[in-house]
């Protein structure tokens, strides 16, 4: 599964009990998703399951995090998080700052990891920021035209978000607020789950 390595360089290797369940072999078409978010445990198990298994990865590279740590509750309650080895792959990789590439490299569009604009804020033609800019991107997401995706709330973006509304049967008055904003973000939401570029890719793989 993988190898921990102390401060002596002495290795050690963790391996699946071969009595349980046949030694945990995956007896099933299987791919491994991660992302930059995917640290430690989750990248232990993608490149077992890659080195050790044969099984392909898909997603964006990795976090990053090859140290094993523990922690120590001192005398007066708190704790202190120490490291005490780094994990190697199968392989012998360590993957410290470095991540785990891929097999087929898929990025998710850019507003999938947007933040999410307040509902209990008003966004209306002349505003201008990063709140503007993700309200434009979901609503292209949506196939509405804003115009120059730019931050800049302008007319075009304000005919946008009463098209939005209109289709959806809320208000029409081009600013987004409230339950404009909800429904956006559900939809968004709801666009996203069906037309997710890394689980599609990963699911014809197991085809």
């Amino acid at each position: 599964m993988f190898k921990e390595e102390n401060k002596d360089g002495e290795k050690s290797a963790i391996t699946a009990d071969s009595s349980v369940n046949d030694g945990y072999k995956v007896k099933v078409p299987t791919t491994i998703l991660v992302d930059n978010g995917s640290a430690s445990a989750s990248e232990i198990l993608a490149a077992a399951a890659r080195e050790s298994g044969d099984i392909e990865i898909v997603g964006t590279k990795s976090f990053g995090k090859g140290t094993v740590q523990t922690a120590k509750t001192m005398e007066d309650g708190s704790t202190i998080k120490l490291t005490v080895a780094k994990w190697l792959t199968p392989n012998g990789t360590w993957i410290n700052k470095k991540g785990i590439t891929p097999d087929k490299v898929i990025s998710m569009p850019d507003y999938a990891t947007a933040t999410i604009p307040s509902d209990s804020k008003k966004y209306t033609i002349n505003d201008f920021g990063d709140d503007v800019l993700t309200i434009e991107k979901l609503l292209k997401a949506l196939d509405y035209n804003v115009g120059d995706v730019d931050g800049l709330y302008t007319t075009d973006t304000a005919y946008a978000v009463q098209r939005f509304q209109r289709d959806n049967n809320l208000e029409e008055t081009g600013v987004m607020t409230g339950k404009t904003t909800d429904t956006l973000v559900e939809l968004v939401q709801k666009h996203l789950k069906e037309n997710d570029p890394q689980l599609n890719a990963a699911m014809n793989m197991v085809k």
